[in-house]
């Protein structure tokens, strides 16, 4: 099979070379079979998945519904920082479906520790790209042994005219003596088509501040009097402090709401404007009354400062040997994604034992939610689907919820995570921590927990028992692009049903007895009527003498399921190329 973006990126010009540069684009795995394993799902079904299993053979298996559909996209993987952090196997480099019996830590002490690391993210980027929607972002986390190469590869892959920025995210503050202390990591973002990418991001922060000025207009109508309504308006931001970011600041009132200080009258620059400016306007640099001049002198020429005075947006000091301040209303607020952030890292570990028990060790390094939720906040809408292929402790499912019970959102994601050998991440700690977040919130909502199972191909679909196909047709009908398909069980006929509640149906009685005829279709379209589902009913089997109607459309097994993972194109294509 061959997956890559289109169009190809030619040859010539600035690259990087290294062995197994030309082959990863076609170095990918077969598709598998996505099982549902309800004992470890959580809550009602709402189109959240936790998937266990290596992440390039499920973003392949995702491929049939999911196809340009994820809005955003975070990946934290792994830094190669040569200690126990990136596992490697051979192996599955030279064969993607092979066992990664032989995966070992790659150390620094590894000549091709680069080439390795490369050969593991490469194929994985060009999964990504595939399952992104035209208008998505991605966002890489990682630090500075991969930066330099991790940037010439997406570039490569989404094109550097795609590029949307690096954030700096100062995590840390170190007082350990070295050359350079550090206290930063990198959050690299690339845009599929940056041309459909609108052209300012709204943040939580948005949010946060329109519902703000909801609550001081219902302040304004209970409380007239400004100073009584300053008091009871700074008591509430003191109350909601710890959600309020930077809005905290906006503690200050006048007629035209709240508003903060803010030192923005400097030049930042020498050569700025050199003048006094007084409570009644502005003077004579050596006026008495004039209060400290900034050094570069005043950015704004002496009428805009002069109409800044008179439209009561000027802040004086108590002492003339101050520099005088400007008013930043809460209403003229816009939020922003920065080139710095700055987030205590500690903040991750903090969630987990919050939710686990203060005793909790069983993961290094978590992402603070608060990262996750600015990223996501900001890139995408309160519907967006987002991806992490490299879900770790599972934080930004985590973070999904928070921000859906923040702002009313319905946001949905989709985890991928394999472990690192012994180590179930997706079962002992991500589906387990998505759980007690869920409860501790009293949160409506719930995720399907998944596995990948048996590789698909013509042979394999054949045969598969009635269980295991119901679900490889529920991971695959067409019907389900971007939303999936909600899966029904105890049904006879009926197996699921689309977004639209249209019902998904299957009659499998193995390869040879499985027509679809009259019976089979008045039965499965009456089931679904029971249901409360509509029609038509895409009814699957492997022969239909009937012709389609308003009410059924017979899907070929297993055509119909080769052609939507892309199976079958491919294997005529190599059997031509042989």
């Amino acid at each position: 099979m061959t997956l890559q973006p289109e169009p190809v990126r030619p040859e010539s010009g600035l690259h990087m070379h290294w062995h197994g540069r030309r082959s990863y684009r076609s170095r990918v795995p077969a598709p598998r079979v996505l099982e549902s394993v309800p004992e470890l799902s959580h809550g009602p079904a709402s189109g959240n998945m936790v998937i266990e299993g290596d992440n390039l053979q499920v973003m392949l298996s995702l491929r049939s519904q999911y196809s340009d559909s994820f809005d955003v996209v975070y990946i934290d993987p792994p830094y190669n920082r040569g200690g126990n952090d990136f596992r490697y196997s051979d192996a599955r480099f030279h064969d993607p479906d092979a066992d990664p019996d032989d995966a070992e830590y790659v150390s620094n002490e590894d000549g091709e520790k680069h080439t390795k690391w490369l050969n593991y993210m490469a194929p994985r980027l060009v999964a990504i790209w595939n399952l992104m929607a035209d208008s998505g972002v991605i966002f890489i986390s990682i630090n500075d042994v991969e930066l330099g190469r991790l940037m010439m590869l997406a570039d490569e892959i989404f094109d550097e005219t795609n590029r949307i920025g690096v954030i700096a995210w100062k995590g840390s503050s170190d007082n350990n003596p070295s050359r350079i202390v550090i206290e930063h990591e990198y959050v690299v973002c690339y845009a599929k088509n940056i041309k459909k990418v609108p052209q300012r991001w709204r943040t939580p922060e948005d949010e946060v501040k329109e519902a703000l000025l909801e609550q001081y207009d219902e302040l304004s109508k209970e409380t007239p009097d400004l100073a009584a309504r300053a008091t009871r308006w700074r008591a509430l931001l003191r109350a909601n402090e710890e959600s309020l970011g930077r809005l905290k600041a906006y503690n200050l009132l006048d007629e035209k709401g709240p508003y903060q200080s803010a030192r923005r009258v400097h030049n930042p620059k020498p050569g700025g404007y050199r003048y006094g400016v007084s409570k009644r306007g502005v003077v004579e640099a050596s006026a008495k009354t004039a209060y400290a001049m900034p050094l570069n002198g005043y950015r704004f020429p002496p009428e805009t400062m002069q109409r800044h005075i008179d439209e009561s947006r000027v802040v004086f000091p108590d002492k003339l040997s101050q520099i005088v301040q400007m008013k930043d209303h809460l209403v003229d607020y816009r939020g922003s994604l920065r080139s710095v952030i700055d987030i205590d890292a500690r903040a991750g570990a903090y969630r987990l034992k919050a939710l686990f028990g203060s005793d909790f060790e069983g993961f290094r390094f978590p992402k603070p939610m608060e990262l996750i939720e600015l990223l996501v906040g900001a890139a995408g809408g309160k519907d967006a689907l987002v991806l992490d292929a490299f879900a770790g402790s599972g934080t930004t499912g985590d973070a999904i919820l928070q921000l859906n019970r923040k702002d009313g959102g319905n946001r949905r994601f989709a985890l991928i995570e394999e472990g690192n050998g012994e180590d179930q991440y997706a079962r002992t700690l991500v589906a387990e921590r998505l759980k007690r977040a869920i409860e501790m919130d009293s949160l409506a909502t719930g995720f399907t927990f998944m596995r990948t199972g048996a590789q698909l191909d013509r042979k394999a679909i054949l045969s598969l028992e009635r269980e295991k196909i119901a679900a490889v047709i529920c991971q695959t009908d067409r019907s389900g692009a971007r939303s999936g398909i909600r899966a029904v069980t105890g049904s006879k006929f009926i197996i699921g049903s689309n977004q639209r509640g249209e019902a998904i149906a299957l009659h499998w009685l193995g390869p040879v007895d499985s027509e679809v005829n009259i019976d089979i279709i008045n039965a499965a379209i009456t089931e679904a009527k029971s249901l409360g589902l509509k029609t038509p009913v895409r009814i699957y089997g492997t022969t239909c003498r009937r012709s389609e109607t308003k009410s059924f459309v017979f899907c070929q097994i297993p055509d119909e399921i080769l052609a939507q993972l892309h199976i079958e194109e491919e294997e005529l294509l190599e059997a031509v190329e042989a």
